[in-house]
């Protein structure tokens, strides 16, 4: 899209040289930016980082032009299954929102079905608190749209698979005596509880407590919906000056959206890839375990992923090609001791992959969002959970905006680089935030960090690598130290070594936690 010619000299001769000027940004001092120094004044946008535990919950109340009130907008509410007390503290998060926000959501934004980022919204946990709770309106992701073609195919697989996934659990946790078999289905489990299952529940088929809790307030009388779509200009909210917001995922690709591991080549994320794109090749198997997987003593049923056409008879079962074939089988798989030759349970390892693979996808279906102030430039990122694919979309994004040089051009690499408040993609893994074509183009020398994780309920998931720390390492060299970790205090002065006195200063003025853990904020203009 062709930007107007701006009036100045030096911008016109940046149209011939083929360069999109950027919009005229007007710099404010440095303690408006990052915090006031002034006590009495009201931040025009607080961010309020729950530390609860490993899920995602962010309020962002923004100052209204009247004074009056806050523009009050929330990004997700939910912690993993596996926290112990859950409940009681989803129940504290939503009391304190009510509380700050006077009863008064204006936005509740639900950025994908999974439980660490839905569950406050479940009747097991804090629905009975946000029922009191005057909520204007839900957003979603285009793939949520019921008229979209795209998104109902995507949602029904989705659907498909969690399904197939619980049968596969069911199946494995009938094996008690099989150690291997108990060892997987606890491994899956974990998985499962994205979609608010565990071990207990899934052979009973409810697989719809996540949807229900992400669901909510879709079906919540007189609140308004909306479906999110990156082709779109930019948003505004009422009340709220010099606000922008741009919808830069999910893409609207099925490629991208089911592209979630970095390529082997690539090197797109801060370690070297594997090869489980592999996975993608193997749905079909995968689908075959949702039909019938009573749990036999095998814990395999006629619907495992090998074609029939490809099976051996059992001994018993009818005679084979010849008798040398049947002595050579004699000899070795059917003889005692033997059974690790077979391949009857290797099925299970598919589905490991493929149990991945779907949550993979789940994320990469993310409603991502970029708020920006358009009078000073300062851009805030919350990408959820989304994925390689996801990230990789938002180079070719372009939106036309007015300016006061005129209509002019923004797009996503440049609102990467006036970036100046990073929420973490999916609790710090290794695939949710990219190098190159991610974090190296935040730019900004106020960057600030938050990753929502508390690596003890990672490990109590099976999950060693959460957060991943070459990129917490790289985190905190981009930040100069202002790297937030929900399950760590505030960074003291030896993380902040690398920043000048001003800007130690104006991090410790712009960042407070609550005295009891339960969030920190951080406090812009």
């Amino acid at each position: 899209m062709a930007a107007r010619t701006p009036a100045t000299s030096a911008a016109r001769k940046r149209v011939k040289a083929g360069v999109t000027p950027r919009p005229a940004i007007k710099r404010q001092p440095a303690a408006r930016r990052a915090g006031s120094t002034n006590p009495a004044a009201s931040p025009r946008l607080r961010i309020r980082m729950y530390r609860h535990g490993l899920g995602d919950c962010l309020l962002l109340r923004f100052r209204r032009l009247d004074g009056v009130g806050t523009f009050n907008l929330l990004i997700d509410c939910g912690l993993i299954m596996v926290a112990e007390n859950a409940k009681d503290t989803m129940t504290k998060v939503a009391k304190d929102i009510a509380k700050v926000c006077d009863n008064k959501l204006d936005v509740v934004v639900m950025t994908h079905e999974h439980w660490d980022h839905a569950s406050g919204f479940a009747e097991q946990q804090a629905r009975a608190i946000f029922a009191g709770i005057g909520i204007g309106e839900v957003w979603y992701g285009w793939t949520e749209d019921p008229q979209n073609a795209l998104g109902k195919r995507l949602r029904d697989e989705r659907a498909q698979k969690v399904q197939a996934l619980a049968s596969a659990v069911s199946a494995l946790a009938g094996n008690v005596g099989n150690p291997l078999a108990m060892e997987r289905a606890a491994g899956l489990g974990a998985l499962l509880g994205f979609f608010g299952l565990d071990l207990a529940t899934a052979a009973g088929g409810n697989i719809g407590k996540t949807r229900d809790a992400f669901e909510y307030l879709l079906k919540r009388p007189g609140v308004k919906t909306r479906y999110c779509q990156p082709d779109k200009p930019p948003m505004s909210l009422p009340g709220v000056p010099d606000l922008r917001i741009y919808v830069l995922g999910p893409p609207q690709d099925e490629g991208m959206i089911k592209r979630s591991s970095p390529s082997k080549k690539g090197r797109e994320v801060y370690e070297l890839a594997s090869e489980s794109n592999l996975a993608n090749n193997l749905d079909s198997a995968f689908m075959r375990l949702g039909g019938r997987l009573p749990g036999g003593a095998a814990g395999v049923s006629d619907d495992c992923p090998f074609d029939p056409t490809l099976r051996r008879r059992e001994k018993g079962g009818g005679a084979r090609s010849s008798s040398a074939l049947e002595q050579l089988v004699s000899a070795t798989w059917d003889a005692s001791g033997q059974d690790w030759r077979r391949i009857e349970d290797d099925w299970t390892q598919i589905a490991e992959t493929l149990a991945l693979n779907l949550d993979n996808h789940t994320n990469n279906t993310c409603l991502v969002l970029a708020f920006e102030f358009s009078d000073t430039g300062e851009v805030f990122l919350f990408p959820a959970d989304a994925q390689v694919g996801n990230w990789l979309s938002w180079q070719d994004l372009r939106w036309k905006v007015r300016s006061n040089i005129g209509s002019t051009e923004v797009t996503g690499p440049e609102l990467l680089a006036r970036t100046v408040f990073y929420k973490v993609g999916h609790h710090g893994s290794h695939n949710a935030t990219l190098r190159s074509l991610g974090l190296e183009q935040m730019t900004h020398e106020d960057l600030i960090a938050f990753i929502p994780v508390f690596r003890n309920q990672a490990l109590k998931n099976r999950w060693t690598g959460m957060p991943f720390e070459p990129l917490v390492k790289r985190l905190g060299e981009k930040t100069g130290g202002r790297l937030l970790l929900s399950d760590a205090p505030l960074p003291g002065v030896a993380q902040l070594g690398a920043l000048s006195t001003s800007a130690k200063q104006r991090f410790r003025l712009a960042v407070e936690a609550a005295g009891d853990d339960l969030w920190f904020e951080y406090r812009i203009g």
